[in-house]
Parts: C-alpha cells; sequence; structure tokens
C-alpha cells in the first residue's frame, strides 16, 4: 500500500517491523543493508552509532506524513503541467475533425468502457441524469465513491420513476451520504457528462439495455446537452438524508401547506382569503411564492407539480 509514496515491498517490511521493534539490528529483523540505507535516504528510520548498528523508526505521523505531503505537491504540480499541456493543445489544433467531435460506442461492454473512460477522466464534477428503464435493478457505481473520497464532484439528477424501482432509494441515500447533490424531477434522457469535456448518452432511450450510445466531445452538441442538464438541475428537487433516510431537503412552508389544497380545488384568490382569513395581497403573495419554488406557470401546474413531490400528502 505504501509504493505509492516511493517505498518498496522490503522498505515497508522493514519500517513496520521497526515500528513496532526498535531499536533493533538488521541481523535481528532480517533485512538487507541496502534496504536500510533506502529509508535512512527517505527519513523512515535513524541509525544509532553502535557496533553492530541498530535502527530506530521515525515517528510514521512525521515520517510517512511528509511522504504524502511530498507526493502531494508533486501530484499538484503534474496536475498543473497538464493543464498547461492541455491549453497548448487546444491552441496548436483550433479546428479537429468534425469526424472527431462524436462516436458512436456499439455494444454494452464498450458503453460500459465510455462511461468508465467519463468518470475517470474527470477533474472536477460529473453530471449525471438517471432515468429508468433499466437493464436490471441498479447495482451501485463503485467508482463514484472512489470519486467522492477523492474530491470530485457528483451531481445526479434522478426521474421520479427512479425512485420506484426496488433498490433504488436506498442506493441514492447511499450516495447522498457520501457527497453526492442530488436531485429529483422529470429527466428527458439517460445522460452523463464530466468536465474532460465528454459526454456520453445511449442512442435509443427506451431500450432496457443500452446496446449502443453516443460519446460526445468538445462541441456544440456538448454544449447544449450541458445546458440542458443545467436547465433541468435548476427545475428539481434537493434531496438529503435525514435520520438515514432520503428526503426532500426543501417543502412547503406551514402557511402554503394550507394554501395548496384549496389551490388544487380550485378556489379562488378571494374564496381562499375568506377560508383562510387571510388578504387578498397575502394570498397573491404566497400564491407567487409558490410558482416559483415549483417552478410553475399557472396555479393548475403548481398543484400538478405539488402533488408530484408528494406536498399534498398527510
Amino acid at each position: 500500500m505504501l509504493e505509492i509514496i516511493g517505498l518498496s515491498y522490503a522498505g515497508q517490511a522493514l519500517y513496520e517491523a521497526l515500528v513496532e521493534r526498535s531499536p533493533a539490528t538488521l541481523a535481528e529483523l532480517g533485512h538487507a543493508a541496502s534496504t536500510a540505507a533506502d529509508l535512512e535516504e527517505l527519513g523512515l528510520i535513524t541509525r544509532l552509532p553502535e557496533d553492530p548498528p541498530r535502527y530506530v523508526a521515525v515517528s510514521p505521523g512525521t515520517g510517512l506524513d511528509a511522504l504524502i505531503r511530498a507526493r502531494t505537491q508533486k501530484l499538484a504540480a503534474a496536475r498543473h503541467r497538464a493543464a498547461q499541456l492541455t491549453a497548448r493543445f487546444h491552441r496548436s489544433v483550433p479546428d479537429r475533425d468534425p469526424a472527431e467531435l462524436v462516436e458512436v460506442a456499439i455494444g454494452q461492454d464498450a458503453v460500459s468502457r465510455w462511461f468508465q473512460r467519463l468518470q475517470e477522466s474527470a477533474r472536477r464534477q460529473i453530471r449525471v441524469f438517471d432515468t429508468p428503464p433499466y437493464a436490471t435493478p441498479a447495482g451501485g457505481n463503485a467508482v463514484e465513491f472512489e470519486l467522492l473520497e477523492r474530491g470530485v464532484e457528483y451531481r445526479g439528477l434522478y426521474d421520479r420513476r427512479a425512485l420506484e424501482v426496488p433498490g433504488t432509494l436506498s442506493l441514492i441515500t447511499r450516495y447522498v451520504a457520501a457527497g453526492e447533490q442530488a436531485r429529483v424531477g422529470d429527466v428527458p434522457v439517460k445522460l452523463a457528462l464530466n468536465d474532460h469535456p465528454m459526454a456520453i448518452m445511449p442512442l435509443h432511450h427506451d431500450r432496457h439495455a443500452v446496446e449502443s450510445a453516443l460519446v460526445v466531445h468538445d462541441s456544440t452538441l456538448l454544449d447544449a446537452l450541458s445546458a440542458l442538464f443545467e436547465m433541468y438541475w435548476e427545475r428539481a428537487v434537493p434531496l438529503q438524508v435525514r435520520h438515514g433516510r432520503l428526503a426532500e431537503a426543501t417543502g412547503p412552508a406551514d402557511a402554503q401547506r394550507d394554501l395548496l389544497p384549496l389551490l388544487a380545488a380550485g378556489l379562488t384568490d378571494a374564496a381562499v382569503a375568506a377560508h383562510l382569513g387571510w388578504s387578498d395581497r397575502t394570498v397573491r403573495r404566497h400564491v407567487h411564492a409558490l410558482m416559483v419554488q415549483l417552478d410553475a406557470r399557472t396555479r393548475f401546474q403548481a398543484g400538478y407539480q405539488a402533488v408530484l413531490r408528494g406536498w399534498l400528502d398527510p
């Protein structure tokens, strides 16, 4: 496991032995002098001035943390250099062959590989439209949990029908608990986008198994797909985990809860005001606030959206 910060297998074994048993000679531990020299150079062990020499381990909180920081700085420098080279590449190749901007992935294995590539090439963000039908019940995206832990932002917009698929609610709960930003609403098509930039979407939206997909690279089509996601994202309802269960993060205020059933029943402002003891102005203010919150243009749409979101449930 510590190979990633520069330790060989033998070096890791010697260091772990000295962590548990310091000071000790190499003969007592059964390790070579060259391995000890490597660990000394890395600042993980210290040789005592004795004959034969004995070695002690430097605290992992000091030695290993220093190596991790150094490796992190190198990775950050490499990432910065990669960004510079990417910018130079785009400047030197301003007109990409149009035939390369959209590819077709054929076969479930090819589609899966492209989705894996899309996730692994993301730098900061991945956005996903998730909607049935599914070939099989959702089994989880292990890569997402790994990338969330690394700091990659996931935004998932789930179609309301997806929440009715067995196992999906518990899976989304795990994603949200791990850091995903999730919303629920109307989803027009399966879609995944990253900031590479790249997108992947199925050629046919009504098939249970995604047998073929479009892979879209940096282009105006990708810009349009990104704008489509953001438009639906703004209209969707945020989800959060409360008491270990998935729930909508927003809902109507108490006054709006009293108002909603009356709107759904088709009452006029005057009738609502008389029933609730409000002024006409107060009714209009709450109606306007509800329509903005529900992204509705008419009262009927507001009532419909409230029903869909469960706001009229007892």
